[in-house]
């Protein structure tokens, strides 16, 4: 009798732990969102376009895997550079080698409510023809 009562009392503190865990672990959500990438005419100059946010993540939610792709004709000139940012370009993410990857934001507090923003330009001297972006796309994951 002794070791059924030891059982219960066992089995219900573990599912009174589990219930615990599971109700203080984080909620998540996801969202996709494209644009077309900024046609560059100038050197040394930084295009941006934002990726509207779709839905409404909750005020507390931030950004954990941001998965993207982004492209531009061909041929690209040498000095391409583009970047993956936050809202307020605080924090940005060097994709330039990469058209298609994930780029994690986890610990960042980088709010899943306002728009990731692609930043582009080519550097160097002289002139040059336009290049003209394509479509773009980000699939943004995040937790509150």
């Amino acid at each position: 009798m002794k070791l059924k009562k030891w059982l219960y009392s066992s089995f219900l503190a573990l599912a009174a732990t589990f219930m615990f865990a599971h109700s203080a672990s984080a909620a998540s959500g996801a969202y996709g969102s494209s644009a077309v990438a900024p046609t560059i005419y100038t050197k040394n100059y930084w295009y941006n376009v934002a990726y509207p946010v779709v839905g409404n993540p909750p005020s507390n939610a931030t950004l954990t895997v941001v998965n993207y792709t982004w492209s531009y004709s061909y041929p690209r000139p040498a000095g391409l550079q583009v970047f993956l940012c936050n809202n307020n370009a605080t924090l940005c993410a060097d994709v330039t080698n990469f058209g298609t990857g994930s780029v994690n934001f986890s610990g960042y507090g980088v709010p899943a409510n306002q728009s990731l923003r692609l930043y582009s330009r080519v550097s160097g001297t002289g002139t040059m023809a336009p290049l003209y972006g394509g479509t773009t796309t980000v699939t943004v994951n995040y937790v509150y």
